[in-house]
């Protein structure tokens, strides 16, 4: 039957398996998707490094998850005005200040350690970083469904979310070998500088 023959060649479709996929589409996942993973790296590097640069500026731990949870409102309010601007305007309109106001907010953080007004500092880059999120909020989605084949997207989506979330899980590694092997500001420039 039709269904049958359908439901056959999806099951052979599905079995390509990821190493094949990463193969089948090197060039884009080469090119574009390593971008994928130094966006999915900036932006998991925030989430490890703000938390441990507020323990080491002395900012208690309610303090600072009511300064991570602010941040987080302001990301989350710009969700729809990154859509917006990405449809508008292009997509490198999103992309490219979120991923330059990250690195400076890194840079800004591996300068300010010592200053008598860290905590400030803390809290402004911790905002400012928030609205750079905030402003690239789906551009790897996004990128992803412009570039996956219409005729069969699933496999390279899977490839494409792979090569995003390979940099997302080596942020806190690099930050977490940084730090012991220098300190926290060193991390946090090495961020910056990605």
């Amino acid at each position: 039957s039709v269904g049958a023959s359908a439901g056959t060649a999806a099951a052979g479709r599905e079995s390509a398996g990821l190493a094949r996929t990463l193969w089948r589409f090197k060039g884009v996942l080469v090119k574009l998707g390593s971008g994928a993973a130094l966006i999915g790296a900036m932006r998991a590097g925030r989430g490890v490094l703000l938390p441990l640069w507020a323990v080491s500026i002395g900012i208690s731990d309610a303090n600072t998850a009511l300064i991570i949870g602010i941040a987080g409102g302001v990301d989350f309010a710009l969700f729809y005005a990154s859509g917006q601007i990405m449809d508008r305007f292009g997509r490198l309109w999103s992309a490219v200040p979120s991923m330059v106001g990250l690195g400076l907010g890194y840079l800004v953080l591996a300068l300010t350690p010592d200053l008598p007004t860290s905590v400030q500092w803390f809290i402004g880059v911790a905002m400012f970083m928030s609205v750079a999120n905030g402003v690239g909020s789906g551009i790897l989605m996004t990128l992803g469904a412009d570039l996956a084949p219409r005729e069969d997207p699933a496999p390279f989506l899977g490839a494409w979310r792979f090569t995003g979330d390979a940099g997302s899980a080596a942020s806190p590694l690099l930050i977490a070998a940084l730090t012991s092997a220098a300190s926290l500001a060193v991390a946090s420039g090495a961020m910056g500088v990605l």
